[in-house]
């Protein structure tokens, strides 16, 4: 049975926060970063998959997901000890974006969740390197995210994370635990097989998340992003659904060559975003993936055939940056179980130790 977020794991974001984001000013992106060390490139991996967390057996007890959650916030802040407080530990670096959505004629068939009613609504959006380096130089992360706040009509909200892998790492939170310590018990010149090489090794499901990482994609409006957990959605007619979210552009997926990418200027996707919103509204189509009978909901490593039905529920259009993105993102928190009327997190139990997990890390933000 699907567990509920425990009110207290909740991390409330007041409206007019963003509110006040969605109305702030543009602005052009920072200077370039400073190059890592190559041991941070190699742990930085890890701290990329949270936020696209796999299922898992998650204790019912509200108090051991909070002790679950704070393991997790734990092992990820080890990844890089030396980040300030106040930051994230997990997709750093990022910048936020304001945007719209319009659903089309076909999401109303499947949700009566408000903002799938047609009405444009207005967006937050932050696109992110993964990992826990805020100076990480963009062509050594092939982990990218797209968060996003659907800013409803009655001032309440709801949120997507994404990433642009379909699959997660691991089929368990204590899996991913173990596989954040191989990481770090595998510094450069460890013997082979190091800790993270036998990890990967006797874990299937790792081997295919490996196989399905993309080339660096010519900036972030060129790539397509996952929601990784299965929904719920009921129409007006009491008809359920589990779908699994999609977003793809509309400018089509491109990747850069090898030799292009090793050149690639340290923010080469967070430029390439500022110069193509110069020219325009960068656009993606929302998208579910729908199961059939049989389907994996509680599993986010085992992707769905490609052969099941996808229904385009409307357009994305990013319209425009925020200014001073790092202070703007701090009161933010995105919460991927947030349930609305006809929609609602599904039958994976991460949900819960997810908002377990973010209510540490926004406290740590926010002191």
């Amino acid at each position: 049975m699907l567990q509920r977020p425990p009110a207290a794991a909740r991390v409330p974001i007041p409206q007019a926060a963003w509110t006040r984001l969605a109305r702030c000013p543009p602005h052009r992106p920072n200077a370039p970063y400073n190059l890592r060390s190559s041991t941070m490139i190699g742990r930085s991996l890890a701290l990329a998959l949270l936020m696209a967390a796999s299922a898992g057996g998650w204790p019912a007890d509200a108090q051991d997901n909070a002790q679950l959650g704070q393991r997790l916030f734990d092992v990820m802040s080890r990844n890089n000890p030396a980040l300030p407080p106040g930051r994230r530990v997990n997709h750093v670096k990022g910048e936020v974006f304001r945007g719209t959505f319009t659903a089309g004629p076909d999401a109303a068939g499947l949700s009566t969740a408000p903002h799938l009613q047609g009405a444009a609504v207005p967006m937050v959006i932050r696109f992110s390197d993964s990992g826990g380096f805020p100076a990480v130089p963009d062509r050594d992360e092939p982990v990218h995210g797209m968060a996003m706040t659907f800013l409803l009509p009655d001032g309440s909200s709801t949120d997507l994370m994404c990433i642009n892998v379909p699959v997660f790492v691991t089929a368990t939170p204590e899996e991913f635990i173990t596989f954040n310590e191989a990481l770090q018990a595998s510094p450069p010149g460890s013997a082979s097989p190091t800790a993270i090489q036998r990890f990967v090794a006797a874990h299937p499901e790792t081997q295919r998340f490996l196989a399905l990482l993309k080339p660096m994609p010519q900036g972030f409006g060129t790539a397509s992003y996952f929601a990784i957990h299965a929904y719920r959605m009921t129409n007006a007619a009491g008809e359920t659904h589990d779908v699994r979210w999609r977003i793809v552009p509309e400018a089509g997926e491109l990747t850069r060559r090898p030799e292009d990418a090793a050149a690639s200027p340290p923010n080469a996707l967070f430029e390439e975003m500022h110069d193509r919103l110069a020219r325009g509204p960068v656009a993606f189509r929302l998208q579910v993936q729908v199961a059939e009978p049989g389907d994996r909901t509680d599993n986010a490593t085992i992707a769905w055939p490609d052969s099941r039905r996808v229904v385009d529920l409307g357009q994305i259009l990013v319209t425009s940056a925020v200014a001073n993105s790092a202070e703007a993102e701090k009161p933010l928190g995105f919460l991927p179980g947030k349930a609305l009327p006809g929609l609602e997190p599904g039958s994976d139990p991460f949900f819960a130790a997810r908002a377990a997990v973010y209510a540490v890390a926004f406290r740590n933000r926010n002191p």
